[in-house]
């Protein structure tokens, strides 16, 4: 594979993981609306099904933050690649 086409390659990888940042985005938009829904149904609730369905909403959201986080990283990381490419 000559440098043109790990740039190339770098490229569109990085398309691809604005794409899945949006969409990534736009699920934790929805999940943000769900939960607070979601909360306000629940609030003052003790009953398990309503511990778990807390428990659930929380470990979306992080899993979002990961998410997030992880695609940031490789976006960084594929952009000082091709930087280093020249």
């Amino acid at each position: 594979m000559s440098i043109g086409e790990v740039k190339a390659a770098l490229g569109e990888a990085s398309q691809l993981l604005d794409q899945g940042r949006t969409i990534v985005e736009e699920v934790g938009e929805s999940l943000d609306e769900a939960a607070g829904l979601m909360l306000v149904t629940l609030y003052d609730s003790r009953r398990e099904e309503a511990e778990k369905a807390r428990k659930a909403v929380v470990d979306a959201v992080r899993e979002v933050t990961l998410t997030m986080r992880v695609i940031t990283s490789a976006q960084k990381s594929a952009d000082e690649f091709g930087r280093a490419l020249g």
